[in-house]
């Protein structure tokens, strides 16, 4: 059996690729389909899209649930418990699909008339509702297929299935267009996610045998499914709260300062929304293993790796903070061609925030690793309450950057500190995750005042390329003494030996 490190290793590295498909799929598919579409038949696909975003609600956490429990019986494949929870995950997961399905198709019928679609449009605007919540709902059905590959730490073949499904996906997008088949591609290019996808996972679940033998399944009973809801409510708190702090920015900006400043704000914070996703995967690849550690009662052993996650996070997020204040407003100048128009301060900020933003991530996550995320449920649910009117009001005096710092220290004030002390009951020490974010805050400090003061020095546009690589390696030196532990150091440059040697066999 691979060695947790190797698994974490390798996953993350497949979370990263994912990551750059995802990003190249979006440069590509998007002047794609301007090229094959009208405006009109791109913004309806827009919208269906959000409609089956919404849709897709009604998984109600579940899907987390399922993939947490399996994780405390793994161990015992076949002894009944863990087939329990595969088989109630299966009953739930056909009950939401079917669902998703038929209010999708219900909902197509309607939906031109509420969205006031053209009259021209709006039969195939149905048509294409109708068959991408279809196979929503059909994905949605086969999700415990792949339940146990989290529990197992094979997380790199979800990545790499979501990886395959893209690329796929726009192969068939691209056929779809070249046909003639207009907005109808878009549908065709669900297909491999909600076919491919689920046949694939199951052909490897079951040859791996994450899958109990005939006759050892068990049977699912009320309390089960009751404790799946359970969990899965909480999910869907914490869900609720991050989209009311993570998704309100530009409605709150275009509301009340101009759909130039949101269409700003969207561009400007590319990047650092970049950032949270490089950082937040190394939680989500070392959670089957810390799991394994809670689960197992090694509780030393679980206190000492998730405080090196921790520390590894924040260092990997004080480079993305680095880089943020070295050259952000640089680039989205060129990269818009000095149409859109940045500054340093939104960016100080955002170095900020993506640095508390992937530390609570961590925090946060603790509690999905334990199994209970009561205590933390509404921690997000009450900074959203608190950020919005602040954030209203600080946009409508000062802009972005009002918003930005009204977002930065609400996140600090309410979800970083209820947070930390929630963990402190889990936790032997909260001590090394605090020096941790301070020794943060300094190195980034640190390359704020280098930036700000290279700012007053006339220098050609094409020393921007020098600068943002030189302030993230001076912020890489930094957090190495600083935010990584001697223990870790070493322990870091031994297993990255390790594994060089594994590979190259």
């Amino acid at each position: 059996m691979a060695s947790r490190t190797y698994n974490f290793v390798r996953g993350l590295g497949a979370g990263y690729f994912a990551i750059v498909i995802n990003i190249a799929y979006t440069a590509a598919s998007i002047p794609l389909a301007l090229h094959y579409l009208g405006k009109e038949q791109f913004g309806l696909w827009a919208l269906a899209q959000q409609i089956m975003g919404y849709l897709i609600l009604l998984d109600l956490g579940v899907s987390s649930a399922v993939s947490r429990f399996i994780a405390d019986h793994k161990d015992d494949v076949n002894g009944g418990s863990y087939g329990n929870l595969l088989l109630a995950g299966a009953i739930v997961f056909a009950i939401q699909g079917f669902l998703i399905a038929i209010a999708g198709v219900a909902f197509s019928f309607s939906a031109p008339v509420l969205f006031a679609v053209p009259e021209h449009l709006a039969g195939d605007f149905s048509n294409v509702l109708t068959i991408i919540t279809s196979l929503a709902g059909l994905s949605v059905a086969f999700r415990t297929l792949g339940a146990p590959l989290w529990a197992f730490q094979r997380i790199d073949i979800s990545y790499g299935l979501g990886s395959f499904t893209l690329l796929t996906s726009f192969a068939a997008l691209w056929g779809g267009f070249h046909l003639g088949w207009g907005i109808y591609s878009f549908a065709l290019a669900g297909i491999p996610a909600a076919i491919l996808c689920p046949i694939i996972t199951f052909l490897i679940c079951w040859k791996s045998g994450f899958y109990p033998f005939a006759g050892h399944w068990g049977r699912p009973n009320l309390l089960l499914f009751r404790k799946i809801f359970s969990f899965g409510q909480d999910v869907v708190w914490v869900s609720l709260g991050s989209q009311l702090v993570n998704a309100s920015q530009i409605m709150i900006l275009s509301r009340v300062v101009s759909l130039n400043a949101a269409a700003t704000f969207a561009i400007g914070t590319k990047l650092f929304a970049m950032g949270q996703q490089f950082t937040g995967r190394i939680i989500e690849t070392s959670g089957p293993g810390l799991t394994e550690m809670f689960v197992r009662g090694d509780m030393p052993r679980f206190n000492l790796r998730f405080n090196n996650v921790v520390a590894l996070t924040t260092f990997l997020a004080t480079l993305g903070a680095a880089g943020l204040v070295a050259g952000n407003t640089a680039v989205v100048a060129l990269w818009t061609s000095g149409t859109i128009h940045w500054n340093l301060a939104c960016d100080a900020l955002l170095a900020g925030l993506l640095i508390a933003t992937s530390l609570t991530r961590c925090l946060t996550g603790l509690f999905g690793l334990a199994g209970n995320l009561r205590p933390i449920r509404h921690i997000y649910f009450i900074e959203g309450c608190i950020f919005i009117p602040l954030s209203t009001l600080a946009a409508s005096h000062f802009g972005a950057a009002g918003l930005l710092f009204v977002s930065l220290t609400t996140h600090v004030a309410v979800t970083a500190i209820l947070s930390l002390r929630a963990a402190a009951n889990i936790l032997k020490s909260i001590k090394p995750i605090v020096l941790a974010a301070l020794a943060s805050v300094v190195v980034t400090s640190g390359v704020l005042v280098l930036s700000f003061w290279s700012t007053t020095i006339a220098m050609p546009s094409i020393l921007i390329f020098i600068k943002i690589p030189l302030m993230v390696f001076l912020a890489a030196a930094g957090g190495w003494f600083v935010i990584l532990s001697p223990t870790l150091r070493a322990d870091f440059v031994s297993k990255s030996l390790k594994i060089i040697d594994r590979l190259s066999l």
